[in-house]
């Protein structure tokens, strides 16, 4: 019974075994019928028992091997067998009987009698195939992975617990001048961290620090070798190890331009772009402060640049912000760190300080714009102050005190200042083109005694005097170049020079006493017909004094030489005034021109 069962029990492991993929072999060592036994599970690779017995075309074991692994299994068997070995596995290649080619693992044990001699071969070869290929697949995959790890722009690295970088691809590594051969050879991660943020981990770990913020982007300043910070943005994420502690992956990318914008950003918010002092917002955010703190003694120095619509006006924007360039150098240049300067708006500034005297502090303001000689004007600007003294003032009330101040002071010099730079102007003017002066001076003369002639009042002669001498003061601004031009414009040139009537007309409307002139300034170049410029205006639309300078400046033109044109002379210009009548100049007022002239004669 128990040999019964035995037999039943074997053939019911074949039967399984059959049914597997599993193929059992037993070899004998002769080399003509190597293959003692088979079993029928062969069939999986399309084989029979028989095909390795006898006549079997696979009698030759060594011909079921794939022809490139014969000499390698061949090999490792002779060893294995020469080292007196009972068991040892291989895998190798075969050659189903549909020519495919699959893997497989033997799984050998060697029979040897007493004194260990080899006796017969058994084994089981198992078709590892699909086992081979997923691993082949995870070899290429992680060769790709290693391959993108070690040439991915990205700063990737992993630290352990004690902050030491255990890993790093090529770019972290060329960026930090580090390799890490062993583990003997790691260093710590904090080595290359920049001041400020080794100061902010000096009591905490670096992996702690990370651990603590797995869902957050971590902004690290690395001081590199060369000396450069770079800002770099790093993700984390904690690797699990089975057999050792944890470590955390890194992976960075270089911030440094966006952490620079940013902090450009930041400082336009707070600073005026052309000088670099403090804005507004700025200046208000430090009040609220000081405020808040009870800061008492405080003072509040205003100023406004006089005339600076005037500067832009005559010499253009540029010249304007050099002007506002230079007011704020002299402001930095007098106070000193702990004062808070501002520009508040296009000509305001404000000065926060706990300085006493602070006329002392204004002469030395004013004395320093004096001594500025770079402009060919006088730079001036308006200052008041007001002081907290009383506990319970805001400083916003202490504000509108001392902006009440500047502009009490503005009030008392605005127009000397004015008109002191309309004569500077007038001045640059002569110093640019000196023919512009003698026309000036003549123009005066005949305005004037033709003024007289016709009967102008007080008031109409001394604006027609004054807007004689300044009809041309907006040529200040056109490129001398064109005004020393001999012979005629381009179109586009003469296009230039035709501005200097609005500029003019501009410089002198910002001294509000001075805006008739100005009127008169516009529009001395416009013709009687309407086909003059700025605006085209035509007949008694153009302010008389303007029809008079307008003949004035033709018959001195005429009976001058110009760089432009040579002189006509008397008669010539005379007439040339007669036949343009109606047209250019206004009629009734060359007859009484011309009978000027004519009642010199006697």
């Amino acid at each position: 019974m128990v040999t019964e069962k035995l037999s039943i029990d074997l053939r019911e492991a074949y039967d399984i075994i059959n049914k597997s993929n599993l193929v059992i072999f037993k070899w004998t060592l002769s080399d003509d019928i190597p293959t003692e036994f088979v079993s029928e599970s062969i069939t999986i690779f399309g084989y029979q028992p028989e095909d390795f017995y006898d006549e079997g075309e696979l009698k030759d074991y060594w011909s079921f091997v794939y022809p490139e692994d014969r000499d390698r299994v061949k090999n490792e068997l002779y060893q294995a067998r020469l080292k007196v070995t009972t068991s040892y596995k291989n895998q190798y290649r075969i050659i189903t009987k549909r020519g495919d080619v699959r893997w497989v693992e033997e799984w050998v044990i060697h029979e040897r009698d007493e004194v260990g001699n080899l006796l017969h071969e058994k084994g089981i070869l198992r078709d590892i195939t699909e086992s081979v290929i997923i691993s082949e697949r995870l070899k290429s995959s992680e060769a790709r992975y290693k391959e993108l790890f070690d040439n991915a722009s990205a700063f990737i690295f992993t630290i352990n617990d004690r902050d030491q970088i255990t890993s790093s691809n090529k770019s972290f590594s060329q960026l930090l001048g580090i390799e890490i051969e062993n583990q003997t050879d790691l260093v710590n991660i904090k080595t290359y961290f920049s001041a400020p943020f080794v100061v902010d981990l000096a009591n905490e770990r670096f992996y702690d620090y990370c651990v603590s913020r797995i869902d957050e982007k971590i902004e690290v300043a690395f001081l590199l070798p060369n000396g450069y910070i770079m800002f770099i943005e790093l993700s984390n994420r904690v690797i699990k190890h089975p057999q050792k502690k944890d470590e955390i992956q890194l992976v960075g990318t270089d911030v440094t331009e966006k952490k620079f914008a940013e902090e450009k950003i930041k400082y336009l918010s707070t600073h005026d772009p052309l000088t670099g002092l403090n804005n507004r917002l700025s200046f208000d955010e430090k009040l609220n402060e000081l405020e808040a703190k009870g800061e008492k003694g405080v003072c509040i120095i205003v100023g406004d640049i006089n005339g600076l619509k005037m500067v832009n006006d005559a010499f253009g924007h540029r010249y304007g912000d050099q002007l506002l360039v230079a007011i704020s150098e002299i402001l930095v240049n007098i106070f000193e760190d702990e004062d808070f300067i501002s520009r508040l708006s296009g000509d305001e500034f404000a000065i926060l300080t706990k300085k006493r005297d602070i006329p002392k502090w204004i002469r030395k303001i004013d004395d320093a714009c004096k001594a500025l000689d770079r402009f060919p004007f006088i730079v001036d600007i308006s200052l008041g102050f007001a002081i907290k003294r009383d506990a319970h003032q805001t400083l916003d009330n202490l504000f509108r005190e001392a902006d009440h101040s500047m502009y009490r002071s503005k009030l008392r010099r605005s127009r000397r200042i004015k008109l002191d730079m309309i004569e500077s102007l007038k001045k640059q003017l002569e110093l640019n083109a000196i023919e512009t002066a003698y026309h000036s001076r003549r123009m005066t003369k005949i305005a004037l005694d033709f003024g007289r002639y016709i009967g102008l009042n007080d008031i109409n002669m001394e604006e027609l005097s004054l807007a004689v001498s300044v009809h041309d003061i907006g040529m200040v601004s056109i490129d001398k170049a064109l005004l020393d031009k001999p012979g005629k414009l381009t179109e586009s040139e003469f296009n230039e020079v035709k501005k200097h009537a609005e500029i003019g007309y501009h410089l002198l409307v910002a001294t509000p006493t001075l805006a008739n002139v100005g009127e008169y300034v516009l529009s001395h170049h416009e013709n009687f017909d309407g086909t003059g410029y700025p605006q085209g205006l035509k007949g008694n639309e153009i302010p008389y004094i303007a029809r008079i300078i307008a003949i004035v400046d033709s018959y001195e033109s005429m009976t001058r030489e110009r760089v432009y044109h040579g002189a006509i002379g008397h008669d010539k210009a005379l007439k040339e005034l007669e036949r343009l009548a109606g047209k250019r100049y206004d009629p009734k007022i060359v007859s009484a021109f011309l009978a000027y002239y004519e009642q010199l004669k006697l």
